[in-house]
């Protein structure tokens, strides 16, 4: 047995890094609490698939819907929504992990897509967000699974990868908007190419995996709130400069600190051996992605950038495999000691991470996953504090009409649950009536879950229970209990 295991791994190295991979992913995946975004995306997608809200609910937010569909469907499956959302990101990774081997062995060859999947394995950016219930891993492995059928159209020409490549960029762009960056480029790719055909037939096929979202007005109607987050035709034509500068310093930010300077670098010339070698295809990919998230991206940081850098794990293993004997064994090691070092940090102690990133660099996230109120610190103790009181009976607990922290996690945790009815308590819905009276008769324990104490013109009817504060600063999460009439 144990002189057949090696040549099993040697012979099924793809299965051997799917389950190292698995390994880097699943454990400790709820030890930093639920963030802002992921609370949305999780109510959601219950609300999507269990409620009359309906299947385009989150357009009304402009979110592309597929993956918000998907968090539905686990969570439906086990109660754990937290985890099984972040367990639809890691299967995502997966799949991008699988396409990176694939298009690496297509590209160098079987070392190259190895060691390339080490570096994704490894990288503490993609770590990231493959363990979290957002959409940037699948529009990653969307990106991948496109440019590796872009290979097969350019090489075979084989007209069933025409249907694959349509296919794989309908459902990047359904999961998130941003992917249309993807399409650009290998229509810009194929044209550039004289695969005319192609392009035509790719895009046709695109639309038509995205034509039930033509049909709802209310995608037409929201597409203009994409302008908080991408900039119009017009505003680009007017050279915002000050605006560019940022998000090349951003993007310079991400590359070095998190992706870990010594892969960047590596990476670099890694892109330049594939352009000295005449192999363009690749790096025109990536640039060309680069350069149109730089000039359309609003305000850029590592989330929306992360899923247009997968292709750094391929050139920095190029670069690293280039070099004569024995330096591959030694680059490589110095290049991803440190990313190993930084992923099992963030694994086993979230906020030393943020807290060690934050003094390199201003792209940390800290603020947004430790102290400010987007922060899950706080929902699971508000969570477990809330399941306490309803043992053996019935309460209701509101939030005020708001989204995110904590008033989403909460619809979140408690979605479906028996004993714990979440629902919206605020003045801007409430009879203007009640707001005269001097308290709020129930007879059923009401409570209220605050973000910083904000009760929105409700304080006369509730008093402050408990609170639970972020790591640092002075944000915190505070339960209210209804105040009894006299």
């Amino acid at each position: 047995m144990k002189k057949h295991f090696p040549k099993f791994i040697l012979r099924h190295r793809l299965i051997a890094i799917s389950v190292i991979y698995l390994l880097s992913r699943l454990p400790f995946l709820t030890k930093l609490p639920i963030f802002n975004d992921e609370a949305i995306y999780l109510d959601w997608g219950w609300k999507s698939l269990h409620t009359t809200a309906g299947l385009f609910y989150s357009l009304y937010d402009a979110k592309l819907p597929l993956l918000i569909w998907i968090f539905g469907v686990f969570e439906s499956v086990v109660h754990s929504p937290l985890f099984m959302g972040r367990l639809v990101s890691i299967i995502a990774g997966l799949i991008t992990l699988i396409g990176i081997y694939k298009v690496a062995k297509e590209l160098e060859g079987g070392g190259v897509a190895l060691l390339s999947s080490v570096f994704y394995i490894a990288i503490p950016l993609f770590v990231f967000f493959d363990r979290q219930a957002l959409m940037e891993s699948a529009v990653a492995a969307a990106g991948v699974w496109s440019f590796y059928f872009l290979l097969q159209i350019l090489e075979t020409k084989k007209d069933r990868y025409l249907i694959y490549l349509g296919a794989a960029l309908g459902i990047g762009i359904f999961i998130k908007l941003q992917a249309i960056v993807f399409l650009v480029t290998i229509v810009f790719i194929l044209t550039y190419n004289r695969h005319f055909k192609a392009a035509v037939l790719s895009l046709v096929t695109s639309l038509v995996v995205l034509s039930p979202l033509f049909i709802q007005k209310i995608f037409w109607e929201s597409l203009t709130s994409n302008n908080r987050f991408m900039l119009s035709i017009p505003e680009v034509l007017g050279l915002p400069f000050t605006l560019w500068v940022n998000n090349i310093s951003t993007t310079a930010s991400v590359l070095f600190f998190h992706l870990t300077p010594i892969i960047i670098i590596l990476a670099i010339y890694g892109v330049y051996l594939f352009l000295k070698r005449k192999k363009i295809t690749l790096p025109i990919f990536f640039l060309v992605n680069i350069i149109l998230v730089l000039l359309l991206g609003r305000s850029l940081n590592p989330r929306y950038l992360s899923a247009f850098l997968v292709p750094v794990s391929i050139f920095c293993s190029c670069a690293i495999l280039s070099f004569k004997k024995p330096f591959p064994l030694l680059v490589g090691g110095v290049a991803v000691l440190p990313a190993v070092a930084f992923t099992t940090l963030l694994i086993f102690s979230p906020i030393k991470y943020f807290t060690f990133l934050d003094k390199m660099t201003v792209t940390s996230q800290k603020d947004g996953y430790m102290n400010n109120w987007t922060s899950g610190y706080g929902i699971p103790e508000t969570v477990s504090y809330l399941e306490n009181l309803s043992k053996g009976k019935q309460i209701i607990v509101g939030v005020r009409l708001d989204a995110g922290n904590p008033e989403s996690a909460i619809f979140t945790y408690f979605n479906g649950s028996e004993n714990i009815m979440v629902t919206y308590i605020d003045p801007r819905i409430l009879n203007p009536d009640l707001l005269k009276l001097p308290c709020l008769p129930s007879n059923i324990p009401v409570y209220f879950v605050a973000r910083g104490g904000i009760l929105n013109g409700l304080d006369k009817f509730f008093q402050e229970e408990k609170r639970f504060g972020k790591p640092e600063g002075e944000q915190y999460i505070s339960i209210h209990s209804l105040k009894k009439c006299n």
